[in-house]
């Protein structure tokens, strides 16, 4: 077996970084994008794995960003197996029906989540084919589910994630053709500083959500669906 090549987005901290570091365990060349480069944990895991890591910064919202970001990975690496998707943004979670909504803000959620994925998925969509795998992760959440929606607020959430899960039946269906898959992945309640701070209230590390993902990716066997498979960390199937 030749040298499998990851691209995560999002590795700054959290989830990102963790997924990084697993795929480095498991023998992957991972280049790791991120969004600030003053954010300097990812640079110390690559100065430990100087000949296997490669680190690109990227704002997913960004067109040029993106297209910048297609330029310098296809300069490193041959064709990418594995793409996770993992960058994205909460956006405001409290207002609700009748409150003073900011549809700006909503804009820029889903830009990100739902958006910002399709762009870095099109932008790599000719080295993620060119791999043996082609297998693109998109990190969703249960929040996207209409069948199971809740709550009452949280707009621009939930409603870029649904519009991500929807992006991802649609880019499941091209790279299908070509042997390859899409999955959508729920990380679950992990303690990251999304919120501006850390979150308290979660019950999962970024470590334990990542070591989930991963072997729901890699160790688990699907069936050829005609649909991505949406499920947990655990593989927990969720309803759309």
């Amino acid at each position: 077996m030749g040298q499998k090549y990851a691209l995560v987005t999002g590795t700054d901290h959290g989830v990102g970084l963790a997924l990084a570091e697993g795929l480095l365990e498991r023998g992957y060349y991972v280049v790791a994008a991120r969004l600030n480069p003053t954010e300097t944990q990812i640079d110390e895991l690559r100065d430990n794995n100087k000949e296997r890591m490669f680190v690109v910064e990227l704002d997913i919202g960004s067109d040029q960003s993106v297209a910048a970001m297609k330029e310098k990975v296809a300069q490193i690496v041959p064709h990418i197996d594995l793409l996770i998707n993992n960058a994205g943004i909460l956006g405001d979670m409290s207002k609700v029906l009748g409150d003073e909504l900011d549809f700006d803000e909503m804009l820029r959620v889903i830009n990100v989540n739902a958006l910002g994925t399709l762009r870095v998925s099109n932008a790599l969509a000719d080295l993620v084919l060119a791999g043996e795998d082609k297998t693109i992760v998109n990190i969703s959440s249960e929040a996207g589910s209409i069948a199971d929606c809740w709550r009452e607020g949280w707009f621009g959430y939930c409603m870029s994630k649904a519009a991500n899960n929807m992006q991802s039946a649609l880019v499941h269906n091209n790279v299908r053709k070509h042997g390859g898959k899409v999955m959508v992945l729920h990380p679950g309640h992990v303690a990251t500083y999304m919120r501006g701070h850390l979150d308290t209230t979660a019950n999962l590390t970024p470590k334990e959500s990542a070591t989930g993902i991963l072997r729901v990716v890699l160790d688990t066997e699907f069936e050829d669906s005609e649909r991505p498979a949406y499920v947990n960390y655990r593989g927990d199937k969720l309803p759309w």
